[in-house]
């Protein structure tokens, strides 16, 4: 049996720094079945992905989940059967999202990965989180399975 990681976020402070490691969950193929019974209903970060036409991986979104967990917001923003909104619907019946996650219980926390994650993937502004304000500099690394990181 292979070993498996809990995918969580790590975190060190330093002189008003701090310094994060994320060890995702494998990236996955959203699929309402898949989401229901593999995702925690825990609070935590995620990331939610798409392949463009030419089969490029293209980050969509960065966020949290905290009331309701993963799993439930992971459901709502890709199942089209929940969404009320036409457009969004039709966008989200026209693409394979993945996604991944990392559990965390510390809301501020998790403003500063979205925030850095955020601001470093090239997201649009609109898209973009800030920062808890509790440090000068957010550090971040990534552990994904997949081999895939953000930065």
């Amino acid at each position: 049996m292979a070993f498996q990681h809990t995918p969580v976020i790590e975190k060190m402070t330093r002189n008003h720094n701090v310094y994060f490691t994320l060890h995702w969950s494998p990236l996955e193929k959203a699929d309402k079945y898949r989401i229901n019974s593999g995702v925690p209903s825990m609070s935590g970060v995620y990331e939610l992905y798409y392949r463009d036409p030419y089969g490029k991986m293209i980050l969509h979104e960065v966020d949290c989940a905290w009331y309701g967990g993963l799993r439930s917001r992971l459901r709502r923003i890709t199942d089209p059967e929940l969404e009320e909104d036409l457009e969004k619907r039709k966008f989200i019946e026209n693409r394979k999202f993945f996604f991944r996650y990392c559990l965390s219980e510390n809301f501020k926390d998790m403003q500063d990965v979205v925030f850095f994650l955020s601001s470093t993937a090239g997201l649009p502004e609109e898209k973009r989180s800030p920062d808890s304000g509790r440090y000068k500099k957010v550090y971040l690394r990534e552990n994904s399975p997949n081999k895939i990181t953000t930065l």
